[in-house]
């Protein structure tokens, strides 16, 4: 499959576009496909960033006596190798998205990601991204973009789609808060109880994955790493990406099944943000078998802090048997 690269552009063309507003926008919008080479060393600096130290990913020795025999990726690299790219589809369209021209926010609110295979160090994953729908719903609008992963040969790896809000315009900052309540946790039976995991967010934590899994350069204010941008935005400071906690979600189901009940067809997770995670912000993640059947389980996941409030919901299929 032959691929185009994106062309370069700068800063000052970027500005003198006009704003890829909800009236701009179509179903069919498409950036150029793109491709990425996997190597090992981009795996581990994935695996530091999102802090999943798994040696079936890290470790020669250990990956050889693991189901695939070779080191792999873990699951949610296929979200760093294939990057969302609406930016580019964007500006194929002849517009910059609202935040490379540092008016607003368009931030994550759901994904969901299906594999078909591992991807593999040597592996070269070709990308396709579009805007798959718009939908409105109760007063809100939303941006259904889509990414379909697969080899060079066109073979089908992987595809996700990731939908963002999309606002009239500037959110308000420090936007207030429902209740300062905390979220019940969910009462989990020990036979169905996934490993917990715990992860301690830092601005520090939010910086190395945004720079580790920036595989295209972009230009523009980031609500992830640009403390001035975010001040202005929804919320009012910087949070962390949302598929930074689909990866913590991802390691969850593989620390009960293994890497290997995900990457396969069928094997699917999705991860909605109900608040944002700040820096700062220690989360705990929950997850419980909610059915059984044949070939396959059904996964639900909680995202709390701390302080006990619901940061997200998720969910997610694995291959047993």
């Amino acid at each position: 499959m032959s691929t185009v690269e994106t062309p370069d552009i700068s800063a000052d063309e970027i500005l003198a576009l006009p704003t890829y507003n909800w009236d701009a926008a179509d179903a069919g919008d498409e950036a150029p496909i793109f491709s990425y080479t996997v190597t090992k060393e981009a795996i581990a600096k994935y695996c530091e960033a999102v802090r999943n130290m798994n040696p079936l990913y890290l470790d020669e020795a250990a990956a050889k006596a693991g189901p695939y025999g070779r080191i792999v990726a873990p699951p949610t690299f296929a979200l760093m190798a294939a990057p969302l790219r609406r930016n580019e589809a964007m500006h194929t369209k002849g517009f910059a998205s609202p935040e490379e021209k540092g008016e607003y926010q368009t931030p994550y609110v759901k994904g969901e990601l299906r594999w078909v295979r591992p991807i593999f160090p040597g592996d070269t994953v070709v990308s396709r991204v579009y805007l798959e729908a718009k939908v409105e719903r109760r007063g809100k609008r939303f941006a259904q973009w889509k990414c379909e992963g697969m080899n060079n040969k066109g073979d089908a790896l992987f595809d996700y789609t990731y939908v963002t809000s999309w606002p009239d315009g500037p959110g308000v900052a420090n936007k207030k808060e429902a209740s300062s309540e905390p979220d019940p946790i969910p009462e989990i039976a020990a036979a169905d109880a996934l490993p917990i995991v715990t992860k301690l967010e830092s601005q520090e934590n939010i910086d190395l994955f945004g720079v580790t899994t920036k595989v295209r350069a972009r230009i523009g204010n980031s609500l992830h790493l640009d403390p001035d941008f975010a001040r202005r935005s929804l919320f009012g400071k910087t949070a962390n990406a949302g598929v930074a906690t689909v990866a913590f979600c991802s390691e969850v189901m593989e620390l009960g099944y293994g890497p290997q009940a995900l990457m396969q067809p069928g094997g699917r997770i999705e991860f909605k943000a109900t608040r944002p995670i700040f820096s700062g912000d220690e989360i705990v993640l929950r997850g419980k078998v909610s059915a059984r059947e044949a070939g396959k389980h059904q996964i639900e996941l909680w995202v709390h802090g701390t302080d006990g409030k619901l940061r997200g919901v998720g969910g997610g299929t694995v291959v047993v048997g």
